[in-house]
């Protein structure tokens, strides 16, 4: 038997592609904002719950209907009504949220989350952008927003090579894709939560 490299590194590249899921990620973003700043309780439950729903609910609404063959959105095509109901998902929550809870910071989170899922909505109807790296981009620059005494959150960084070769090894994006993926959430992340 020879050795075939290629086999021993799709494990793991799959296990790191399973734990930075786009489903986790673009849950856990607003769930920690939403759980860290002293709010009333109930908030901090019906916010998380309320981003699970708009983010899994049209996932199983459209594999129902045939619409998606895969939780990775393989087929390019295949993403735009799913990203396109969860964008406008998610405006929905920035506004009630930003209304009912009046916290800028958790405000500021939302709108990085809408703003990241509407350029990549748009994105996807031409071209096909790694969401693995768009959004643990914006979870790890959400974490140094929440977080900005803990330098050594910097770290987290080191994470992305890693997570866009996993896509890269599973041949679900190109490095371009991945590239691009990191490079349009953080020029988003930046502007939204330091320059604004």
């Amino acid at each position: 038997m020879g050795y075939n490299s290629g086999m021993d590194l799709k494990k793991p590249a799959r296990i790191v592609s399973e734990i930075f899921n786009g489903f986790v990620m673009m849950i856990l973003t607003p769930t920690i904002a939403m759980i860290i700043p002293d709010i009333p309780l109930i908030y901090k439950i019906i916010g998380p719950i309320s981003y699970f729903a708009v983010t899994i609910i049209p996932f199983f609404i459209l594999k129902k209907m045939g619409r998606i063959s895969d939780y990775e959105f393989t087929k390019r095509e295949e993403r735009p009504p799913y990203f396109t109901i969860v964008t406008i998902g998610y405006l929905v929550l920035y506004i009630a949220f930003s209304l009912i809870i009046r916290d800028t910071t958790i405000s500021l989170v939302l709108l990085a989350l809408f703003s990241t899922s509407c350029i990549l909505t748009m994105v996807t109807l031409f071209w096909k952008m790694s969401g693995h790296m768009t959004y643990s981009t914006l979870f790890f620059f959400t974490l140094l927003f929440l977080f900005p005494q803990v330098s050594y959150l910097l770290l987290i960084f080191l994470l992305t090579p890693l997570i866009a070769t996993s896509r890269v090894i599973l041949k679900k994006h190109t490095i371009m894709q991945t590239i691009i993926g990191t490079l349009v959430c953080a020029t988003i992340s930046i502007l939204i939560y330091w320059v604004i």
